[in-house]
């Protein structure tokens, strides 16, 4: 089960407030702050929790409006996303990282997509979101 501590759970029902929970979330999941992809996956992560179907197409919908928010391309969108989400996976926290992608997520031998590590964390956040605002 994730912890969103009461900080991160502002109100959660804003944008801005959305963007903070989202930022605590991958810095928690001990992406640097000065990559690209740090940037590209926050904003990429917004945008699945807004609208869960635009994690059933990364390639066509996702990586393309992240691309157009910040005057980019798709291909540069991936690769900054990909080595984000390698540096979550051999440098981060490995409890935490397994609250957000499952917890038998490092029985695997290889590291999740970008797909499938932006699809746990959104829905993980979507959710928590969700069960914060039910109690409310």
């Amino acid at each position: 089960m994730i912890i969103l501590t009461t900080e991160m759970m502002i109100a959660a029902g804003t944008e801005n407030d959305l963007e903070i929970l989202t930022t605590d979330v991958i810095r928690q999941l001990g992406i640097p702050a000065h990559l690209k992809g740090y940037r590209y996956l926050r904003y990429a992560l917004i945008l699945c929790v807004e609208n869960s179907e635009m994690i059933s197409s990364v390639t066509k919908l996702l990586y393309p409006a992240v691309a157009a928010k910040f005057e980019t391309t798709s291909c540069c969108v991936n690769s900054s996303i990909r080595q984000a989400v390698a540096i979550a996976w051999n440098k981060g926290n490995r409890e935490i990282l397994s609250r957000y992608l499952g917890g038998n997520v490092f029985t695997r031998e290889r590291k999740p997509t970008n797909a499938e590590f932006i699809a746990s964390v959104s829905e993980t956040l979507r959710l928590g979101i969700k069960r914060q605002n039910s109690r409310r």
